[in-house]
């Protein structure tokens, strides 16, 4: 009998994993698994319980937003270990789950982590923090972590884009130097990530193309500050199609370094990740060993997401015949 922590966050989302809840530890328990239950308190509570408990488990499963699954793993690296980990998907945007290809449905990926094979996903180092999927800096950032969880509940994507409104009026781009060995560079920077996902905020396929999240290396997009508001379509386009511009500079690293003379604001996984004059971002190749259903391929998010609904629509033909 295997021993699981199974940690949530009852706020995240619209609170669906409450609903949810008894359904999933029914999966679990159906595959002999031995269950702790743990709902988050607040802020960095996932990071204390996994840090000083997680070790003794066999595994480790959460629920909750991208946010949660980071103090997962922050608790588990911070602690000088390495387990297996689960991930339910139950935030506003989901951005991880949806590039590994985890089902939406709570009880789908609850059964997908009980028979799943380990994947060994590669997780971002910046400084002395970690993150799963995105490390960024710049305009918009700080929408993520200053919108109330309350607002994400109620609005989901549109809470981001109001709260993001607010920061219009205050655009402000930072001078920085950064280096790698594949390109280094100087300049004024609006934005820019540092990424292992097929979509960021809930947007697909603005980090580029390609995407191998077992590679060893990071897809970086920086973006210049525009010199006027008619520029601003240039650099949509190019994130978009991936047409080439001056403002927009994007390539493939497993290091990179930033330097700043002021203190610029940084994000992990859209939770604050303090303010640096200095950033090195190194890609831990394999570090995260995430658990996926045998049936689970890695696939684009778009094939994911089909992949899902012709599941969905075999059980709905299944339910009617009965």
């Amino acid at each position: 009998m295997q021993k699981m922590l199974f940690i949530y966050n009852p706020r995240a989302g619209t609170g669906q994993i409450r609903a949810s809840l008894s359904y999933i530890l029914e999966e679990f328990a159906q595959h002999d698994m031995q269950i702790t239950v743990h709902p988050t308190l607040g802020a960095g509570d996932a990071v204390k319980t996994v840090r000083k408990t997680g070790k003794k488990y066999d595994l480790i499963v959460c629920s909750g937003g991208d946010g949660t699954l980071d103090e997962v793993v922050t608790g588990m690296l911070d602690g000088g270990f390495r387990k297996p980990v689960g991930y339910i998907p139950g935030g506003s945007t989901n951005d991880f789950a949806s590039s590994l290809g985890i089902p939406k449905q709570m009880r789908k990926a609850a059964a997908s982590i009980a028979r799943g094979n380990v994947y060994s996903c590669d997780l971002g180092k910046l400084n002395d923090g970690y993150f799963v999927y995105v490390g960024a800096f710049g305009a918009f950032t700080e929408v993520s972590y200053k919108t109330s969880q309350d607002a994400k509940n109620m609005l989901g994507h549109l809470a981001y884009v109001l709260e993001g409104m607010k920061s219009l009026s205050a655009l402000k781009s930072w001078e920085m130097t950064f280096h790698s060995e594949e390109k280094q560079g100087h300049g004024m920077f609006l934005y820019g990530m540092i990424t292992n996902s097929d979509s960021v905020g809930g947007f697909k396929g603005i980090t580029g193309q390609n995407v191998d999240m077992n590679d060893g290396v990071f897809e970086v997009t920086l973006i210049r500050m525009p010199e006027n508001i008619i520029e601003y379509p240039e650099i949509v386009n190019s994130i978009l199609t991936g047409e080439p511009s001056e403002l927009v500079i994007t390539f493939k690293t497993a290091r990179v370094e930033f330097f700043s003379q002021e203190e610029v604001p940084w994000t992990r996984d859209g939770e604050f990740g303090g303010n640096h004059t200095h950033v090195v971002i190194e890609n831990l190749h394999g570090a995260l060993p995430i658990l996926l259903g045998e049936d689970v391929d890695i696939l684009s998010v778009d094939d994911a997401e089909e992949k899902e609904r012709e599941l969905l629509s075999d059980e709905t033909e299944a339910d009617d015949r009965k």
